[in-house]
Parts: C-alpha cells; structure tokens; sequence
C-alpha cells in the first residue's frame, strides 16, 4: 500500500504548484481553462478504503458516503474527486453533500468559515492502489503512477475526507503564472 506523506515533490516537479495549492482546487482549474464542469459519476454508501478509513479515525461505522466526480476542463478529464462524509455527518454538518450532484464541493468549503482544512497529505500512486484501479476502471485505460492529495475538512469537529487523483492532462492546462 503506497504511503502517504505531507512532503510535497521537489520544486522542479511540474505538479507541485497543483499539488501543494491550499486553495480550492476547482478555482484553479477554472482560472487556467477555457470550459469546465463536474460529473457526478458515484455516489453510494461503501466501505473506505483501508487507508482512508484509518485517516477518518478509525470511526465505529465503517461505511460512509463516497462521493465521486471528474472535474473536466477544455474538455478533457483532469481530476477524479474522491469525498467521505459518515453516514451520520449527512443529516448534520454535512448534508449539503448528498445533494450537491454535478456542482463542485468546493462552493460548499471554501465559503463556509466554519470549515477548517488540516494540512494536506500527498501520495504517488499505481496499480497496488485502489484510486489508481478505479481510475483505470472509470476511464477504461491504464495510467502511470498517478499523484493524490488529500487532507479531511472540518465542520463542528466533524471530518469530511477530500481525495483528489491528478490526471495526465492536467498538465496540460494554461501554465501557472
């Protein structure tokens, strides 16, 4: 199971100014595309993955909400968004999500200023992965090691977990200025 770090990758890395950004990522994207949007592609209860569920605290409910989408932009898929919430966070903090279909989650965490990010872990991952197996399985073709982020967000002390998997054409948008 790959490991996850708070190490960004070097600076020559050209993901770190999309990896290491505090901001909503969603933002970012719009800023460097011509035409974005979401597709809301899963949204079901299931259990976490085995390092997603010991992030989340080990809660004594193990399936949770998992909320997935594809950020696009120009057209092409750059992000496959990968949300947790518990079960009993959807009819508390956290209820917004279950309806928020293809609108992006950052309008619900980057406006409320009860939310609080926690410092943002990153990760390389392949084939050994689950979100590396699922993004194959969701595009229908094989990738190299692909870089994840990821940090929770809290609501009331309640955590909302955020995993986004970088996709090759990401790199291909509008370069950081």
């Amino acid at each position: 199971m790959n490991r996850w770090k708070r190490l960004a990758p070097s600076h020559a890395d050209p993901w770190r100014p999309w990896l290491t950004s505090r901001g909503s990522l969603t933002w970012r994207i719009v800023e460097r595309s011509r035409g974005f949007r979401v597709e809301k592609i899963a949204q079901r209860f299931r259990i976490p993955n085995e390092d997603e569920y010991f992030a989340l605290g080990r809660p004594t409910h193990k399936r949770a909400l998992v909320r997935e989408v594809i950020l696009h932009a120009d057209g092409q898929p750059v992000v496959l968004a990968h949300s947790i919430a518990a079960r009993r966070d959807l009819s508390g903090v956290w209820r917004a999500l279950r309806g928020l279909g293809n609108r992006p989650l950052a309008e619900m965490l980057f406006t409320d200023p009860l939310v609080k990010r926690s410092p943002i872990e990153f990760s390389r991952v392949d084939s050994r992965h689950p979100l590396w197996r699922r993004a194959r399985q969701v595009f229908g073709r094989t990738f190299p090691a692909l870089w994840v982020r990821r940090s929770l967000f809290r609501k009331r002390g309640r955590p909302l977990m955020v995993t986004e998997v970088f996709l090759p054409a990401m790199l291909e948008l509008r370069p950081w200025t």
